[in-house]
């Protein structure tokens, strides 16, 4: 194994590391070749076991695929044995900087021992698996670990006194939790959210607007997405499809050819008639989305049609690691369903409201493309 390591010739900077199990550890090396240790998983019953040891510490594993290799150490009684062997495959790859750290809280007893070992302390990302969380490991938690990206809740993970970290961490994932609601998000200063199955409901979401127009709240708010309760809106509506420029849409008569190019340039009168046929259809979907949403509490919201003289049609998150997580793209495209609302200060921020969907993409100055 050591050798099919050091032959792969990879030499990646952060991976990814899991406890899951009683203990158990992934390290999914963030590379082409990526290679899963995996402990405390049954094997495949195509997979042949070998007995290996380094450190006087023992273990067996099988060689499952081209890519993974499931391990289960001898004794798995402390996390001295799992210690050992991140350290030893860590080892091989040069680093020990972890990406992101996987806990599963109703599985881990011994939290506090875990997390006392210095590399498992710190991470860009650490995901919080589970249930029911001792006060003391939550404490630790807050006062020891250093997430420096991302906190994810995935599960109800503990009571709310027990998370005052995610008020003021940079990303925030909640993939499930029934305790966090509105007074949450109002007191949160996260720059991207992503709140899934919690107790949020659309006119929470209508008051945490409010508040933000008159800068009542989170000043540092980039991009929200929530999963809210309540009624479905704009769902079933037949919108016109908005045209794409066609590629090789030229000129067959080259007026200005002072450059000597041999490129063909854009034919000026077929531009225009694509940019027509892209206004129309805009105009058209966003009348039929105002006519129904004048019918759904969220007419209080006053939007208006996206203003593409103030802010482009699509939006990077720069937050490739946030994105993956929330399974998304990095880049937005935004469709029909954005509209915009203007801040006090003349920020603008394109919302989304669909079926039970709500995104909100703001528009800071310095992100804006130059006039």
């Amino acid at each position: 194994m050591e050798l099919k390591i050091k032959n792969s010739g990879v030499r990646c900077k952060k991976h990814s590391v899991s406890f899951t199990g009683n203990p158990s550890v992934c390290l999914n090396f963030k590379n082409d070749k990526k290679l899963e240790i995996i402990f405390n998983r049954p094997f495949p019953k195509t997979a042949i076991i070998r007995i290996g040891h380094f450190k006087n510490f023992g273990f067996t594993y099988a060689r499952v695929s081209e890519n993974v290799i499931y391990v289960c150490p001898s004794d798995v009684s402390t996390f001295r044995g799992v210690y050992l062997f991140y350290d030893y495959i860590a080892g091989m790859f040069s680093t020990k900087l972890i990406e992101q750290l996987n806990v599963d809280v109703d599985k881990i007893k011994n939290l506090i021992g875990l997390l006392a070992i210095p590399e498992f302390s710190h991470c860009e990302v650490l995901q919080l698996i589970g249930e029911k969380m001792e006060n003391e490991d939550a404490k630790y938690i807050q006062d020891h670990c250093e997430v420096k990206d991302t906190l994810v809740l995935n599960g109800n993970v503990g009571e709310r006194e027990q998370h005052w970290k995610m008020y003021e961490i940079k990303n925030l994932v909640v993939k499930s939790n029934i305790w966090i609601n509105s007074n949450d998000l109002i007191l949160m200063k996260c720059e991207n959210i992503y709140i899934k199955y919690s107790n949020i409901t659309d006119l929470n979401l209508i008051e945490f607007v409010s508040l933000w127009k008159n800068g009542q709240t989170n000043q540092r708010l980039k991009y929200l997405e929530v999963h809210f309760s309540g009624e479905s809106v704009l769902h079933g509506l037949k919108l016109r499809t908005v045209p794409q420029l066609p590629e090789g849409l030229r000129r067959d008569v080259v007026v200005d050819d002072s450059d000597d190019s041999d490129d063909d340039d854009v034919n000026p009168l077929e531009m225009e008639l694509f940019r027509l046929g892209v206004e129309m259809a805009l105009q058209k979907n966003d009348e039929k989305i105002e006519n129904e949403e004048q019918k759904t509490v969220w007419k209080s919201l006053e939007r208006r049609r996206m203003k593409f003289d103030k802010h482009g049609n699509c939006y990077s998150r720069g937050e490739q690691t946030f994105s993956s997580i929330i399974d998304d793209s990095d880049v937005i495209n935004l469709d029909s369903y954005y509209r915009d609302i203007e801040k006090y200060d003349g920020t603008i921020a394109s919302i989304s409201i669909h079926k039970r969907i709500f995104k909100m993409i703001v528009w800071h100055e310095f992100e804006l493309p130059p006039q």
